[in-house]
């Protein structure tokens, strides 16, 4: 069933800051248009430091460059794009942690290629994340794979 802003609105119980936002009587938060993620741009000239672990980032390099990702914070979710019609590899290293995927339980590094390659990861544990999906054009031949 559709649900506008102001349906959810009015479904609001204890007002945090009036109707712009709340908590409906089974505690979910509503009112507010969207929570605001943290984007920031990855480029060759930042391989040294590292990717936030929450927020939106894109990796954009024209050789072969390496990132580390922080350390999962449980129920945060992360998103990794390339931004570069560049053939290098665009390598994302978990910092401490390993990367659950159909791959295995152990993966130990995330490889993009191609402009539009995306990966979204959730914080299982403090030392797992979890690929939820990955995907990219397939026009542009974008790929996403995990390795262990």
């Amino acid at each position: 069933m559709a649900k506008s802003l102001e349906s959810h609105r009015s479904d609001i119980r204890t007002s945090i800051h009036g109707r712009r936002i709340g908590l409906t009587h089974d505690d979910y938060l509503v009112g507010q248009k969207e929570f605001k993620r943290a984007v920031t741009n990855a480029t060759s000239d930042t391989t040294g430091t590292n990717i936030p672990n929450y927020g939106f980032h894109t990796v954009v390099t024209t050789t072969n460059d390496t990132w580390t990702l922080d350390d999962p914070t449980p129920d945060t979710e992360v998103t990794i794009a390339t931004n570069s019609t560049s053939t290098g590899n665009h390598v994302v290293l978990p910092d401490n942690a390993t990367i659950v995927s159909t791959n295995g339980v152990a993966g130990s590094s995330m490889i993009l290629q191609g402009i539009g390659a995306c990966a979204r990861l959730i914080g299982i544990s403090t030392a797992q994340w979890l690929l939820t999906s990955r995907g990219g054009s397939t026009t542009a031949g974008a790929t996403v794979a995990v390795s262990s």
